[in-house]
């Protein structure tokens, strides 16, 4: 006889998630376009997935929230522990559901093997993100050793036969791959410690071919910035699910009896085509996520790097700055070389106080000319990292990660800390805090340069420690500085995610800066996260990490895409480049309002040569359409691209921005009408159609390889 079955259900505006209780673990029976209310349980009990073949179990073995190898599931379990070797599996058994407006919570339980476990589901009304959290507690007597634990078991529909996720390396972040969903486990793993330039901690399933308008597309993301394991798997019964969850060290998750863990968030969004994941998570990221201070206009950044390096004098320092502030920034950021042994890679981090002999009247004549132009002063630090050159180390050798008897390998020249040690993160919240207050800093640029190799206290893995103790240190430097801004880098975007979002508020997506390397690196960037979000800087016509040469409008257009900013010797700009960095450096004061409520479209492309998306205003009123020319175009004729988000019923005003008309016309005999039709008395573009750009699209010029082209659409 079937097992009574109750079901549980939670609505937002276009998503219904239903879960049935009944048998063992809960069931996830449905994440989907919204139901009616009518749907009762018997309904869904009927339509559970009962069937059992031949030469396999009595009964059938369910997809559960956590899937359990003592039932039969012969994939990825939900939870993998044991005491010592023994009590191998466990068989968790529902106890007991809580119901709320938009969340429910599963307490579970095995008391023959003293585990129990709490599933909640939470579904936002606003923008349909299902977010589950999964915690387990020893209720044993003795300790608990847990190997793997998922954060989430989310099933997959039947047609879900592709997956799409991010993979790169250091300036190649964010680069998009697709496989075929096939029989068995693809195992997304990383073990370096960060969130990793190598794998980004998101996958999306879907039909096969599904894109950025079409298809049925299901994300799901776990908010943890160290090693995690994401696990999508077909089983021989024809079930797939999605499993993610944090990776820990061999010994590392011991639970002491009455202990808890509390696993990382998972973040699911489901909709039709990858644009609404965007539109959901983007809104997702902006109103739970990150701190209060990035919902205010984003300033205008120039940093030191690319333009002085390692070679600081405030006499060189004060002509960057004055010329910086010619050009329209707004924030001002010193970027490494400032402190203790700092005068290159290798020797001086740890050491957090500032260089008397490079400033021997310390930060405060930089501060000052800065503030004289009325910008805000920004400081780099790697508080994680330490060189064996530094009187940190010389003092504290222990407090590095490490295993006794292996020497650990060096990675530019530096080890990294152990920051679950209350004494560290204590005394980097002194280094750090002193200095802020010290010089009324603004905004620290929050580096982070390596993986992390042996990992542990000497003896035991300590890797899985980081992210909350690092997360501890970010909240308690906050609570100190409450109007300090943080940004996080990590050798560019190595550090990535929803959980060290809630901690800082921008991100250095990469540290190559290349326009055409980044606007697929920027592009990938955008699937998840919001673009205001972004740091994205104009650099030298000579790209430092490339060498490639681009123009100018080229460099700036992509810029604008995010939270613009300079990586330039500005020192060194000829007038005429000036004054088309100060066109654009307008363009981005007079947008950057609705641009940090936008909804972003990647626009779907006829040919892999051309990257196009566009930033949309949530009222429709306006929006900018960005185009880069990657490679040649195929075809003699660049064809039309056909824009989102417009209001149908209205017509918009098309007009190019970019400065670069002149240089584009010179590739083409004739350009479109629309480039040529200006009123010259207004020097505005013709009126066309939101329901004509949509559909038929807008004619693109010859766009030559490496360059861009930007236009606005104003509704009229």
């Amino acid at each position: 006889m079937s097992s009574p079955i109750s079901s549980w259900r939670l609505d937002a505006a276009n998503t219904t998630v239903c879960v049935l209780t009944g048998k063992h673990v809960p069931e996830l029976h449905y994440f989907g376009p919204a139901l009616g209310a009518e749907i009762t349980a018997e309904e869904l009990r009927q339509l559970s997935d009962d069937s059992v073949l031949h030469a396999s179990l009595d009964e059938p073995t369910a997809l559960s929230l956590c899937p359990q190898a003592s039932l039969g599931h012969a994939g990825s379990p939900g939870l993998a522990a044991h005491r010592n070797g023994k009590r191998f599996a466990h068989r968790l058994q529902h106890v007991h559901t809580e119901h709320k407006a938009n969340s429910l919570s599963f307490q579970l339980a095995d008391a023959s093997a003293g585990i129990e476990m709490h599933l909640t589901l939470k579904l936002d009304e606003l923008t349909s993100i299902l977010t589950i959290n999964t915690a387990v507690v020893n209720r044993g007597e003795d300790d608990l050793t847990v190997d793997w634990l998922a954060s989430a078991t989310l099933p997959l529909p039947e047609d879900h036969t592709e997956l799409l996720s991010q993979h790169g390396r250091w300036g190649g972040e964010f680069s998009e791959y697709r496989r075929a969903l096939h029989p068995g486990l693809t195992d997304i793993s990383n073990r370096h410690g960060r969130t990793s330039h190598e794998h980004a901690p998101w996958v999306m399933t879907g039909p096969q071919g599904f894109g950025d308008q079409h298809g049925e597309v299901l994300c799901s993301h776990i908010a943890w910035s160290g090693n995690a394991s994401l696990r999508i798997e077909r089983m021989n019964d024809g079930h797939a699910s999605v499993q993610l969850g944090v990776l820990p060290l061999p010994g590392e998750l011991i639970l002491a009896p009455g202990e808890r863990f509390e696993a990382p968030p998972v973040i699911a969004a489901r909709g039709t085509g990858i644009n609404a994941i965007s539109h959901q998570l983007h809104t997702h990221v902006r109103q739970h996520i990150l701190p209060p201070w990035t919902r205010t206009p984003r300033p205008i950044h120039s940093n030191s790097w690319e333009a002085v390096y390692f070679d600081h004098s405030t006499e060189k320092l004060f002509g960057l700055i004055d010329a910086c502030a010619e050009l329209g920034a707004e924030r001002f950021v010193l970027d490494d070389g400032w402190f203790g042994r700092r005068r290159n890679d290798t020797a001086g981090l740890g050491d957090w106080f500032v260089d008397p002999e490079v400033y021997p009247d310390g930060l405060q004549p930089v501060v000052d000319r800065v503030r004289q132009h009325g910008m805000q002063f920004g400081l780099w630090f790697e508080p994680e990292m330490v060189n064996p050159d530094s009187a940190l180390y010389e003092q504290h050798p222990e407090w590095v990660l490490r295993l006794d008897g292996i020497d650990t390998p060096l990675a530019r020249s530096q080890l990294v800390l152990d920051l679950s040690i209350p004494e560290v993160r204590r005394y980097l919240f002194d280094c750090i805090t002193r200095l802020v207050h010290e010089y009324a800093i603004d905004y620290i640029k929050w580096d982070m340069n390596r993986d992390l190799v042996l990992a542990g206290n000497g003896e035991q893995a300590r890797a899985l420690a980081q992210p909350p103790a690092l997360y501890q240190l970010l909240e308690q430097i906050r609570a100190s500085c409450p109007t300090l801004e943080i940004e996080s880098c990590s050798s560019g975007g190595a550090r990535v995610d929803m959980g060290i979002l809630k901690h800082t508020g921008r991100v250095w997506t990469s540290d190559n800066i290349d326009p055409i390397e980044r606007a697929q690196i920027q592009a990938g960037f955008l699937r998840i996260y919001p673009p205001e979000i972004m740091g994205a800087h104009v650099g030298h016509k000579a790209a430092h990490l490339t060498g490639r040469e681009t123009s100018l409008h080229t460099r700036a257009i992509m810029a604008l895409q995010g939270q613009y900013g300079f990586e330039i010797d500005a020192r060194r700009l000829d007038a005429t480049e000036r004054s088309a960095l100060a066109h654009y450096t307008a363009m981005y004061r007079k947008h950057r309002e609705w641009l940090s409520r936008s909804v972003y479209y990647r626009l779907d492309g006829q040919h892999d040569s051309l990257v196009a998306s566009m930033q949309v205003a949530d009222d429709a009123r306006i929006a900018l359409l960005t185009v880069v020319a990657v490679t040649a175009h195929p075809h003699s004729r660049p064809g039309r691209i056909k824009l989102a988000g417009l209001d149908a019923t209205v017509h918009y005003r098309v007009a190019l921005e970019s400065l670069n008309r002149a240089e584009i016309a010179v590739f083409s005999r004739q350009l479109p009408h629309w480039l040529n039709d200006v009123d010259r008395a207004t020097d505005t573009g013709p009126l066309i159609s939101g329901e004509l750009l949509m559909k038929t699209g807008l004619p693109l010029p010859v766009l030559p390889p490496q360059s861009a082209l930007l236009v606005s659409c104003h509704a009229r």
